[in-house]
């Protein structure tokens, strides 16, 4: 717009889409004063105001407007049974785009967003994170009080968190040992370890997120025989089992029975001292992190040297035994596999060395008679004819190296350790492939190089992504491969494929398509050049086709009439 009085820019004029709703634009509506000419901006009704200022906030307009059906944009999706419609207002159905089946609503139908109402508990949040929609009132007049009574509730609630943690950590000061720990990855062996020192469990669990460098909050802490545990407690019980078998576990083997009994024996050295030492040391189960229950001098003993624990994000546990073996085994192939390129190395150059002196040697060639009629010379001892020692060397070359596929196929299929220790512990993978695919889809008829990326996990999901990609006016019904083969399976579709998307038509390429073109073109221009009867086709029939008719035709009829 132009500039006003001294100021040195206009105003930028901002151009939007036409909104055709009565409510929810009233930034759109505008009043022209005839006397001063000039143009008043939001000049609507109080009700398109609230609604459009809610839109903008992104708050549910079921909390400005109480019980009352208003003309807005919205979204809507159907029931199961594809019989029920559920609206919801534009911040409901940004905060659920997600989902599958919303679509937009098409102008023209007033509503009541689903969210306000009290039957419909899946959206009685709406927008919002913890405060209902139907509670919350957001209309001119009460939008003051309802803001001030969440900000006293707010403060209330920070109030107590403050009281809750400054008496927690009161407790723990007074009444909690530090535990010296060494902390591991899920996975990763004995590598990487670090000391935490933490006096209570939550503690141990954000010390682990934080050093470990964990893309997800650690959940659960297991020992090195794979045993979860759930507090400081549990750590130091077990901790004070393991020094106690181990000090004990000579004598044990003495007394045990040595026939017929070694199964029981292993299971009662294993849990036996455990049971002991949890009724010796904790006479009185207690669910808390205290350690003032055990004794110090056996506590002092078992906590002078750093704990040893695994840190998981929630996958399940891979014994650092295991990873170790995996490891050490891969170590033996990479060492099988770099002893058999020396050798292969070496023989070749031998081979090579051979060659080298039958060649520079150029001796001549013994002819021997022979009695056969087909040759009867044998050529024999040339230089160019391999040797003895040469055809040997060959065939050991060819063996070594299908043995050195076989390693190195093995090692492929084996190519970290972390996938041999899951196998060997009968555990599946962390992270799964999605089974979601990719491809490159275009429209019928048109070319490749206009298309653009869709995704769908199934056939109906990749067509209902294909009409929103490539912004048809119509669904998306059929999919051919660009050689013109219909795709019915999901098994037929590969990632990163180029796929040609129809309305339902056949599969038209683009030549096809421009030759269709111009022949509508030919088909228009005749017609308005000559007139409509240019493109009238009358068809007779011949004269023997006509006296093979068991009836005449009637005059002036014509036997067909083909129309353009």
């Amino acid at each position: 717009m132009t500039k006003a009085g001294n100021e040195v820019c206009g105003y930028p004029v901002i151009v939007q889409k036409y909104k055709p709703y009565k409510n929810g634009a009233s930034n759109q509506r505008w009043k022209y004063v005839e006397s001063v000419k000039a143009f008043v901006a939001f000049h609507s009704t109080a009700l398109d105001k609230e609604t459009t200022a809610a839109h903008y906030a992104g708050v549910c307009t079921a909390s400005v407007i109480k019980g009352e059906n208003v003309h807005q944009p919205g979204y809507y999706y159907l029931s199961p049974a594809g019989k029920k419609e559920t609206m919801l207002c534009l911040a409901c159905g940004q905060s659920r785009r997600a989902e599958k089946g919303l679509k937009l609503l098409l102008p023209g139908l007033p509503f009541l967003c689903a969210s306000g109402s009290q039957t419909q508990k899946p959206f009685s949040r709406g927008p919002f994170k913890a405060i209902t929609v139907a509670e919350a009132d957001l209309s001119s007049y009460k939008a003051e009080k309802t803001l001030g009574y969440y900000e006293d509730r707010l403060s209330s609630l920070r109030t107590k968190t403050r009281t809750q943690v400054v008496s927690h950590s009161g407790m723990a000061a007074t009444h909690q040992k530090a535990v010296k720990i060494i902390a591991y990855r899920n996975g990763d062996g004995y590598r990487n370890g670090k000391l935490i020192v933490a006096g209570t469990f939550p503690m141990l669990l954000t010390e682990c997120t934080e050093r470990l460098g964990l893309a997800r909050a650690a959940s659960k802490v297991y020992t090195e025989d794979g045993t979860a545990v759930c507090s400081l407690r549990d750590l130091v019980l077990w901790a004070l089992g393991e020094s106690f078998i181990q000090r004990d576990s000579e004598g044990r083997k003495k007394e045990a029975a040595p026939v017929g009994t070694e199964e029981t024996t292993v299971k009662s050295m294993k849990e036996n001292p455990r049971m002991q030492v949890k009724t010796k040391l904790f006479p009185q189960s207690v669910p808390t992190d205290s350690l003032d229950d055990v004794d110090r001098s056996r506590l002092a003993f078992v906590l002078r040297n750093p704990i040893a624990v695994w840190i998981s994000c929630g996958e399940p546990f891979l014994s650092p035994n295991a990873l170790q073996k995996a490891e050490k085994l891969e170590k033996q192939n990479w060492l099988k596999k770099d002893k058999i390129l020396a050798d292969l190395d070496t023989m070749k150059h031998k081979m090579r060395q051979l060659r080298g002196r039958r060649v520079a040697a150029r001796q001549p060639a013994t002819m021997a008679p022979n009695k056969s009629p087909v040759q009867p010379v044998l050529v024999e001892g040339s230089w160019a004819e391999k040797t003895r020692e040469e055809i040997k060397l060959m065939d050991l070359i060819r063996h070594t190296e299908a043995h050195l596929s076989e390693v190195q196929e093995r090692q492929h299929k084996r190519n970290s350790p972390i996938p041999a220790a899951r196998t060997a512990l009968g555990q599946s993978s962390l992270y799964k492939q999605p089974n979601a695919k990719r491809v490159w889809i275009y429209r019928n008829g048109g070319r490749p190089a206009d298309g653009a990326y869709a995704w769908g996990r199934t056939i109906s999901g990749l067509l209902d992504d294909c009409s929103s990609r490539l912004g048809m006016a119509q669904p998306t019904r059929a999919l051919y491969t660009p050689g013109g083969k219909p795709l019915h399976s999901w098994d037929d579709i590969e990632r990163d494929m180029v796929v040609c998307v129809s309305t339902g038509h056949s599969f038209t390429t683009q030549e096809e398509l421009k030759q269709l073109m111009e022949v509508r073109a030919n088909y228009a221009r005749i017609r308005r050049q000559q007139g409509p009867q240019a493109t009238d086709i009358v068809v007779l029939p011949s004269s023997k086709l006509r006296s093979l008719l068991p009836f005449s035709l009637p005059c002036g009829d014509s036997p067909g009439r083909l129309w353009g």
